[in-house]
């Protein structure tokens, strides 16, 4: 497996290096800049496998350098970890924006440093077997016309989206929250009505399509918000939002409902497919353990949701 590890400070470079050594990870190479690494990047003609990078940095810092990586074909799915000390916390949710999976912090720990590469590693083998080098969109279109390539209740990946994170990321993400980020958290639900059926008729191709239109409705619907989403399979979303003050209630699902009829759903044949979303309650847990974390995750899909139509019938 190949790193690119990039950080700015010349001795953190070396203590992270001799770390991944001794972890087993010897295919190693270093740049102390954005600009030096995407010139590393675009050169190279062995593509690397994994990205460390400082989200501090003079220039073109970490999270810059991330979307850079991530807009680069190649590197869609490579796992892109960011290196932070504990006062930089605050950037963590921009980089997970950017594309960012997961983070290590300064002073590095040998042991939470090899957790951190072996969770990469394993989304490199993950990569390799389902897009065989391929970016998650394109190897869905060329197989197109065999069916769908996929489950109804997969957690694929949505690509190109800011701010809409694969569910690996948004694990790692609410795991490693500290304590006041993970007070002032609340999550929802947002659903698409008939789902199943919706993938049992539907090529794959088309499918991730429609995915990708909801996705852009529900980040405009929160675009008032500090938050990050994720596809949970099943034609379902979770939001993650900060602050105990943002709104997140019946005019949300309205905006979003609003946003995605106006873009108009349409398969690749030309016939329209009108979507219905439906958004679950707001769940606010308060102090949360570690170990309970990911139930921002699961709780919100648990409650039931409210469609455009039931408002209707309401008013």
């Amino acid at each position: 497996m190949r790193i690119l590890a990039v950080d700015d400070d010349d001795i953190a470079l070396d203590l992270l290096g001799n770390a991944l050594r001794g972890a087993g990870y010897t295919d190693l190479e270093t740049a102390t800049s954005g600009a030096e690494a995407m010139d590393i990047i675009c050169k190279t003609d062995r593509p690397f496998d994994v990205f460390l990078l400082d989200i501090r940095m003079p220039g073109m810092d970490g999270i810059e350098l991330c979307e850079r990586i991530r807009n680069m074909d190649r590197y869609r799915r490579s796992p892109v970890v960011m290196i932070t000390a504990m006062s930089e916390r605050h950037f963590i949710d921009g980089a997970f924006a950017a594309g960012a999976i997961d983070y290590i912090s300064k002073p590095f720990d040998p042991v939470e440093l090899g957790v951190r590469i072996r969770i990469a590693a394993r989304l490199v083998d993950q990569a390799r077997e389902v897009a065989k080098g391929q970016s998650e969109v394109d190897f869905l279109k060329s197989r197109s016309g065999l069916g769908n390539s996929f489950a109804a209740g997969d957690a694929i990946e949505i690509h190109d989206i800011p701010r809409v994170i694969s569910q690996t990321a948004m694990e790692n993400y609410l795991l490693r929250l500290n304590l006041r980020m993970a007070y002032q958290t609340k999550s929802v639900a947002f659903s698409i009505a008939g789902f199943e059926a919706l993938h049992a008729r539907t090529k794959a191709s088309d499918v991730y399509d429609l995915l990708t239109d909801v996705a852009a409705s529900i980040i405009y619907g929160l675009k008032h918000t500090q938050h990050l989403v994720t596809y949970c399979g099943n034609g379902g979303f979770v939001a993650v939002v900060h602050g105990r003050n943002s709104v997140v209630d019946d005019d949300t699902i309205l905006t979003i409902q609003a946003v995605l009829d106006e873009l108009e759903p349409t398969l690749s044949n030309g016939r329209p497919c009108p979507l219905t979303l439906g958004m679950g309650k707001v769940y606010v847990p308060g102090l949360l353990a570690a170990s309970e974390r990911l139930n921002l995750l699961i709780k919100p899909q648990d409650k039931a949701h409210t469609t455009l139509t039931d408002l209707r019938r309401a008013a």
